[in-house]
């Protein structure tokens, strides 16, 4: 949540902090890109979002590129678990958990009742979208991601941010960015509505998100749980995703970037394609997977997680794309 001041970590009257105990634990996506924007388009129909709040967000995501719908879905279970009666320890309040003092700054009246009421879902979700834009805007100019920004200062406040030029060195506020971005993308659907992909790359995309936040393994088998050898490593994530979706991918990359046909621009790309990177003696070394709306998953190497990066991250680096659907 945002919006209390934690007590020993130092931040001024303006620091904001989790007032309600983080709910459940997702893997987490690199987010050292420079790139916007939290997964976009709307929610995954098997996302448990309640219909009642799939409509309040619907109606307020896209105020801003950070604030899609998924990225709001997940930021609202983290802070409350969809639950408009939720109080915390330390007096948050709502589905939002928004601090009195914050909310009589940033509440708003989302349903035209003439009533400010941060247990009101309608306000609420209307001022946490129009405050997370608020907060982009204030740490814009800092280096990093600028969703991964956003979130930090929605739970660390904006001075935070700034101060440490990125994420602040708080595990609360590090966990919190890291918990909702992997979540967002779990819920994100995985195409956009102007790149529509057929079932087969549909299906290798949501295969491909169930290994998020699980850690490298050169070798690795990419199965589930993703542990141990079991993990995936750069190729067997791709295998392994369009293997759900019926294609039997060659196990290596450098055997991968001749199966399909060949994409010849970046702005070809359709959900599913193979991206490739990392020249090698044998041919490339590295390879993603675009899931739409501009971003690409991959395993990337040993000590990180599976995870999500803009497609700006990688164009600079491409050496080969292939189309496999």
């Amino acid at each position: 949540m945002n919006k209390g001041t934690q007590a020993g970590l130092g931040l001024g009257a303006a620091g904001l902090i989790t007032g309600v105990a983080m709910l459940t634990t997702f893997g987490g996506a690199d987010s050292a890109s420079a790139q916007d924007a939290g997964p976009g388009g709307g929610i995954t129909t098997d996302a448990p979002v309640p219909g009642w709040v799939r409509e309040l967000i619907n109606k307020n995501a896209g105020k801003c590129p950070q604030v899609t719908a998924s990225l709001l879905a997940a930021q609202l279970f983290t802070e409350s678990g969809f639950n408009s009666g939720a109080v915390s320890p330390v007096g948050a309040l709502g589905i939002a958990q928004f601090m009195p003092a914050t909310w009589a700054d940033q509440g708003r009246d989302g349903n035209g009742d003439g009533v400010k009421d941060a247990r009101n879902p309608a306000d609420a979700i209307a001022a946490q979208a129009e405050y997370d834009c608020t907060l982009a805007a204030e740490v814009k100019k800092v280096p990093g991601d600028s969703t991964d920004n956003m979130l930090a200062a929605y739970n660390a406040g904006g001075p935070a941010v700034i101060k440490y030029n990125g994420i602040p060195p708080y595990s609360e506020t590090r966990e919190y960015v890291r918990k909702i971005r992997a979540l967002a993308s779990k819920w994100a659907d995985a195409v956009r509505p102007d790149a529509p992909a057929g079932k087969g790359p549909a299906r290798a995309i949501t295969a491909a998100k169930t290994a998020l936040g699980s850690w490298y393994q050169w070798g690795g088998s990419c199965a589930m749980p993703f542990k141990g050898m079991g993990g995936c490593d750069c190729s067997s994530l791709t295998k392994m995703a369009w293997s759900a979706a019926g294609v039997n991918l060659p196990r290596t990359t450098y055997d991968q970037v001749h199966a399909g046909t060949a994409v010849n621009a970046v702005s070809q790309l359709r959900p599913g394609d193979l991206l490739f990177t990392v020249p090698g003696r044998a041919g490339p070394e590295h390879v993603g997977m675009y899931i739409g709306n501009g971003q690409v998953i991959d395993a990337p190497h040993t000590g990180a997680q599976v995870r999500i990066k803009p497609l700006s991250y990688w164009k600079p680096q491409i050496i080969a794309m292939r189309h496999v659907g």
